[in-house]
This record gives structure tokens, sequence and C-alpha cells, in this order.
């Protein structure tokens, strides 16, 4: 295999990552590492069903410059709130279903987590 077909073949692995969080109350984004090669969250939908169980995602730092995430508050069950917090950059809180937080990775040194755009209300 050419080493172009290597990467087209990782980044496509990387769009594929869908994560659905169900009434959870913490989750720690999948970031990737040497270790866990093509095992990270690119999408992660929340659909809540029940009232009283807020969210709290937490992002880890980026392992690569230009890496995305999107987060997605998909359905509502009553007046949660999802709220995102980065150990570098930018944090946000959703709490109307269809909110939505695209980030990429810039660096740990620079600027961290950067929100690209956004929907909250």
């Amino acid at each position: 295999m050419s080493s172009a077909n290597f990467f087209n073949t990782m980044d496509k692995a990387f769009d594929l990552r869908t994560m659905v969080l169900t009434n959870k109350a913490t989750y720690t984004v999948r970031v990737g590492s040497v270790s866990n090669n093509f095992i990270v969250d690119r999408v992660i939908e929340v659909v809540t069903t029940a009232g009283g169980n807020n969210l709290v995602i937490t992002v880890p730092n980026g392992e690569y410059p230009g890496q995305k995430l999107l987060i997605i508050l998909k359905t509502l069950g009553d007046d949660e709130t999802v709220t995102v917090t980065t150990t570098t950059g930018d944090d946000c809180a959703m709490s109307a279903a269809g909110d939505f937080v695209s980030l990429e990775w810039i660096d740990d040194t620079v600027s961290g987590w950067q929100i690209v755009h956004s929907q909250v209300d």
C-alpha cells in the first residue's frame, strides 16, 4: 500500500466515528492516540429522553492540528443542559434540541480547541 492510500484510509476512518449518548451524566471524548489509532469520536449525537440528566462532555487535548469534533444535541427529553468543557480552549453549553458546536483542534500551546461554528441557546 502506498503512503497516500494509507493516509486517505486513515482520514476516512476518522470521519466514520459517531458516538450516540443517551442519558449519561458524564462522557470523556476519545480523541485518538498512537495506541488506539482509529478509535476516535468525530461526531457526538446527544439524545436525552428523561428530565434531570444534565450531561457534561469533557474534551481532552487533540492529537493533531486540524482535528475536528461536532457535538449535536439531537433531541431533548426535558430541560437538560449539555455542557462541553475542553482541557485547553473554548467551552459551551447547549440547552435546546438542534443546538450544536463544531470544534477544531489548533495546538495545546497556541489556543487548543476553538469553536468553528455553533448554534447554542
